[in-house]
């Protein structure tokens, strides 16, 4: 499913490792890429496949860190999963 984007749209992370999650508003689109100003931090831009508009229902699924049986850390980046 493609969404139409457009300036000025708040929109989420949805791929990537620690930034899945982070929202923030479209300033430039060009290519296949949007520019996008996210909320607490600087700008960025990011495929168009890796952001979905906030308007659309979803949830974050938070970061884990479990400890396996042999005493080894395993993490868990934060996973986007649309309702």
């Amino acid at each position: 499913m493609t969404t139409e984007f457009n300036i000025g749209q708040e929109v989420v992370r949805t791929k990537g490792d620690y930034v899945v999650g982070r929202t923030g508003f479209i300033i430039a689109i060009e290519n296949n890429r949007a520019q996008v100003k996210w909320d607490g931090c600087g700008t960025s831009k990011v495929a168009l496949n890796s952001i979905e508009l906030t308007s659309i229902p979803y949830e974050i699924k938070p970061a884990t860190e479990t400890k396996d049986r042999f005493g080894y850390y395993k993490f868990t980046h934060p996973k986007y999963v649309r309702l």
